[in-house]
């Protein structure tokens, strides 16, 4: 699909050269965590506070977040979106809204000017306050819908998968939007819906209140960015058997397919080093993929399972 500028000059090619001016962060006076995060925090925080309840608790209810555990199949291609973006970061102001416990928190900080977390819920920040330099950055308690930012603080502003579980869609980009400096980047990721296939409009994840298709999400964001490049996130085709029941739901029938699919299955009953070197001898790579097993492309992203877009402000 084509959904942005050309190739030669794509976001993709350019952007992640855009903050290279002016000295690093280690060549200043390093900023206290204190001073980061006052040298962003404006006025909208106490009356964001009020109206909207901005400071408050963990959400109610159950929360679908990754914990810090290198074992789980959810680890490589939620940790690889933050090494996408980590180049983009270059020198950067930047933002990474959702952060949860902030496993990817360090990928960015090791090449941004500094670091900003924000997450809803009180005991994932306390958790990434541990991951991050707190001399080049900080993590905040807040609402990614009412953000206790000025306007045009930050110049790359990270979400993965946070989208999908909003009501409040368009004011959650409205604020990525408010926040975003002139010259800055926003970078997000969502399931494609063309994969998960909800029904009747409802994602068959609990925690999803709304997937997007290709289409709909570029028309989302471009009610709120002047321009919108879209990519598609995958599995390396080395791994024949993805490590997710919704992928494998539709793997091909065919007997070759299913019957690594029925062995897939067995081996991941068994302890992680033993069915590493089974899976080493019948694919030639470890069971679980890792964070260097995906692919981001502008080709191929109606069949990408995640969507990756790469915004710029109004």
């Amino acid at each position: 699909m084509s959904s942005g500028p050309g190739r030669e000059e794509s976001l993709t090619t350019v952007s992640s050269q855009a903050g290279q001016k002016g000295p690093r962060c280690e060549a200043r006076e390093k900023p206290t965590s204190e001073g980061v995060l006052k040298e962003y925090v404006g006025a909208r925080r106490s009356s964001a506070t009020k109206q909207m309840g901005l400071f408050r608790r963990s959400a109610e209810g159950p929360v679908e977040r990754l914990d810090h555990d290198p074992t789980s199949p959810w680890w490589g291609i939620h940790l690889a979106r933050y090494m996408f973006a980590s180049p983009y970061a270059s020198n950067r102001r930047t933002l990474d809204i959702a952060c949860g416990t902030g496993y990817g928190l360090p990928q960015l900080q090791a090449r941004a000017r500094c670091v900003v977390g924000v997450d809803l819920d009180d005991e994932a920040v306390r958790a990434a306050r541990a991951e991050l330099n707190s001399a080049a950055g900080g993590v905040l308690v807040a609402d990614a819908g009412a953000l206790p930012f000025k306007k045009k603080s930050f110049e790359l502003i990270t979400s993965f998968e946070t989208l999908e579980h909003l009501k409040h869609r368009k004011e959650f980009l409205a604020e990525l939007s408010r926040v975003m400096s002139r010259d800055g980047l926003c970078i997000l990721s969502t399931p494609n819906a063309d994969r998960t296939l909800p029904v009747n409009g409802t994602p068959r994840n609990p925690h999803h209140l709304h997937e997007y298709t290709p289409a709909e999400l570029e028309k989302e964001l471009r009610s709120c960015f002047a321009e919108v490049e879209m990519m598609g996130q995958t599995l390396d085709r080395r791994f024949i058997i993805p490590p997710f029941w919704d992928e494998q739901q539709q793997l091909p029938p065919s007997f070759r397919v299913q019957a690594q699919l029925l062995l897939w299955r067995v081996l991941n009953k068994l302890p992680s080093r033993l069915r590493d070197r089974l899976s080493l001898m019948v694919w030639g790579h470890p069971f679980l993929p890792s964070e260097a097993d995906y692919r981001f492309s502008l080709s191929g992203v109606e069949e990408a399972p995640v969507l990756v877009a790469l915004c710029k402000p109004i």
